[in-house]
């Protein structure tokens, strides 16, 4: 089969190893419409990340299309529904260490509460080496709101419960088993924002998710509490999120994903106070690299025998 790769930064070697009998071709970085339309016209198997959109002016020019791999949990960038629509199965990775994104969460919370950002760059301004501004805020025995349980939201319950956090979650779809492990509760997303002194985000992004943290839903959180994003930027409405920072309502927030990542300049986030925005970065470790190329592979070889693994999720379209 010809198949073709976008963004794919690590791991070259492994992928055209485990595809010794195709045609393989290689792009490091993402591909714009009119690139992806030249580049893939005679392709059956597209493997892309998170940056490169197949639309459905994408998937008309790829006659020969079967099978769309993203290597990424979320597949808010392809036109799922259209492709299946035209016969073309679509998958993902939907397991490539739930713990690596949920470690990351932490970490975004961390840095906020504990402020440590901002004190890194008061010492390494040549301030003096004071404390006084930086207070922060512990975790044990606070509540913990955990929007989103699968498999990196129960890790983010997992840790939360390390801490010696109370946890409460919100999901349409509730993990009883998890709920009985972990003892937590699951309540109504209002009732999650309003209890809660940190709320983290692992939901999917989809029509109804859209903006789910928004003006409205900010209201209802407790003054002075975080919120960390490191799902999907289409999850938090960015305007709500920077006068909620600037007015204080939220005492800070981090971030991994934004609503506008090809634009991350223009973004208003980007000067509110008590942010920390990393790029996307939550699964870049050598490790998950490794295990998204390796479960790629998977699928390829799975379709390969009319047995296609790990399809998105339908219920989500």
């Amino acid at each position: 089969m010809r198949i073709l790769f976008t963004e794919l930064l690590e791991n070259r070697e492994l992928v055209e190893k485990g595809l010794p009998d195709d045609e393989v071709i290689v792009y490091d970085h993402p591909l714009r419409k009119e690139e992806l339309i030249q580049a893939a016209r005679d392709a059956e198997v597209l493997s892309v990340f998170i940056y490169t959109n197949v639309g459905r002016e994408v998937i008309d020019n790829m006659p020969k299309l079967k099978l769309i791999v993203t290597r990424s949990v979320g597949f808010d960038h392809i036109d799922a529904k259209y492709a299946l629509e035209r016969g073309i199965e679509v998958c993902h990775v939907p397991d490539y260490g739930a713990h690596v994104v949920a470690e990351h969460a932490f970490a975004l919370l961390l840095a906020v509460a504990k402020n440590i950002v901002r004190a890194d760059t008061f010492v390494k301004s040549g301030r003096t080496f004071e404390f006084e501004p930086f207070l922060g805020t512990e975790f044990k025995d606070k509540t913990i709101g955990v929007v989103g349980t699968g498999k990196i939201g129960a890790e983010s319950i997992r840790i939360a419960k390390g801490f010696g956090m109370k946890v409460v979650a919100f999901d349409v779809y509730q993990n009883i088993p998890l709920s009985k492990k972990f003892g937590f509760e699951y309540l109504t997303l209002d009732e999650v924002l309003e209890q809660s002194d940190y709320v983290t985000l692992h939901a999917p992004l989809t029509p109804e998710t859209h903006h789910l943290i928004n003006a409205e839903s900010i209201a209802r959180m407790k003054v002075g509490a975080i919120l960390v994003n490191a799902a999907r930027g289409g999850l938090v409405d960015t305007i709500a999120l920077k006068e909620a920072l600037e007015s204080g309502h939220l005492a800070g927030a981090g971030m991994d994903v934004l609503e506008d990542e090809k634009h991350p300049s223009s973004d208003l986030l980007l000067n509110a106070p008590n942010l920390v925005i990393t790029p996307h970065s939550a699964f870049f470790t050598k490790e998950a690299l490794e295990r998204i190329a390796l479960t790629t592979l998977d699928i390829i070889d799975s379709f390969r025998k009319g047995e296609p693994i790990n399809r998105i999720p339908k219920e989500y379209l």
